[in-house]
């Protein structure tokens, strides 16, 4: 893997300010050798680096000025910094895209990728970490600063504090525009807070994949958010000491189940709504979901699941879906499970057309039957019918005669409605009588 590194600052595309006068190519490890390198076209190699090489000095900036670029870096260690912000993004239109072959963690004192042109921006990888270790204190992997919209395909991981640290190490810190997810985020750890995975204050943030809660402190979570809108489909899974979700968006749509860790998975101290579908469970110790503002609302399209009298849902205003919410399991003073149902879902209750018309049943006597039975004197005598009851009309020469002739409805009409084939049977045997 032969070394290339920038002989003055200046553009990528530049063959001429490249050692042995040629661009790098696949396979190479690229040194910013303490200069400003202008990538102004697509390009594939093994690793860019801020380190120094021998010979080289350390540091400098790999900068993406120039919309529609492709950099691939194939490396599983594919960004290796030394000083200075490593990466940053600042083409101010169109869509910038980095491929990465691994994982990145957040440089000491510096930002690893910063994104602050007005370019949409696609970060490809592997894993995304805050600091992992020393006593190192606010440090950022991915930095957005800029309106255009970030999508990141991989992993999110909230830093680990070491000794003399005071946390704030996070994976992605965005104060402008959109985000968007693709990949499992998980909070961070060790008794230092701020160890966040993600932390936005503005725009919007859409997650695909499962959020989970940190671990040590009370602030390492998942994601803090306080943008216009936060969406996420994935499991929600509360941590060990911080919530998977903080967040104070004025809505928040989260489609899958929601379970608490020792702490709440998420947690809302705003008047905001939170929409769920899917099953919101406590644990022993936290509701799945903590609301505290007195006018924050949460919708519930799914089924409750309470844990020995801790409530899955802890809110001052709480919505059911009409349809979606059949169950709620709550627990007796002895800890004894006893799951409510909705009406039309308990166990084994019959439809209302398999119940007698005007019969009240089901939970709470909320359902009337409807299909209607023919009264006793209307059946033949001795018949069961409706499981016990049993007809008691008899069928006579006189009553047939007598109904024969006292009818409005014309003779052909009657014979056809009176003379069923039993009822001709029984006139036949009364004849030959």
């Amino acid at each position: 893997m032969p070394d290339k590194w920038p002989l003055a600052n200046g553009n990528w595309s530049n063959a001429a300010n490249w050692n042995g006068g040629t661009k790098p190519v696949a396979g190479d490890d690229v040194y910013a050798d303490s200069r400003t390198l202008n990538v102004d076209e697509s390009f594939d190699v093994s690793t860019l680096r801020t380190t120094q090489r021998s010979g080289g000095t350390i540091g400098g900036t790999f900068v993406f000025n120039t919309a529609g670029v492709t950099g691939t870096v194939t490396s599983a260690n594919p960004l290796v910094p030394g000083a200075t912000n490593m990466v940053q993004i600042t083409a101010t239109t169109g869509t910038v895209t980095l491929s990465l072959g691994g994982s990145v963690t957040s440089g000491a004192f510096f930002i690893m990728l910063l994104h602050s042109g007005n370019c949409n921006f696609n970060l490809i990888g592997t894993n995304f970490n805050g600091f992992q270790s020393g006593g190192i204190s606010g440090t950022t992997c991915i930095s957005k600063t800029s309106a255009g919209t970030i999508t990141i395909t991989g992993n999110l991981n909230g830093g680990a504090t070491g000794s003399g640290g005071t946390g704030n190490n996070r994976a992605l810190l965005s104060t402008s525009g959109n985000t968007v997810v693709i990949g499992n985020v998980v909070g961070g750890s060790t008794n230092n807070s701020g160890n966040r995975a993600i932390e936005q204050s503005a725009g919007t943030l859409t997650v695909t994949g499962n959020v989970t809660g940190g671990q040590g402190a009370n602030s390492n979570q998942g994601i803090n958010f306080s943008g216009t809108l936060l969406t996420v489909t994935g499991t929600i899974l509360g941590g060990t000491a911080s919530a998977a979700i903080d967040s104070s968006a004025p809505i928040n749509n989260i489609n899958g189940n929601v379970t608490a860790g020792t702490i709440h998975a998420i947690g809302s101290i705003s008047a905001n709504i939170i929409n769920v579908t899917g099953t919101v469970t406590a644990s022993a110790s936290a509701p799945a979901i903590s609301m505290t503002n007195a006018n924050g609302q949460v919708y519930l399209n799914g089924n409750m699941v309470n844990n020995n009298g801790k409530m899955a849902i802890f809110a001052p205003i709480v919505w059911l879906d009409t349809t979606g919410t059949t169950s709620a399991a709550f627990f007796t003073s002895g800890g004894v499970a006893r799951t409510l149902y909705s009406a039309d879902t308990v166990p084994n209750t019959p439809a209302a057309n398999n119940v007698r018309s005007g019969t009240i049943y089901g939970a709470g006597n909320s359902l009337v039957g409807t299909i209607v039975m023919p009264t006793a004197a209307n059946v033949r005598n001795g018949v069961t019918y409706d499981n016990v009851t049993v007809g008691t009309a008899l069928f006579t020469t006189s009553l047939f005669l007598t109904e024969l002739s006292s009818s409005t409805v014309p003779v052909a009409v009657r014979m056809q409605n009176l003379c069923t084939p039993m009822i001709l049977g029984e006139l036949m045997e009364a004849y030959k009588r």
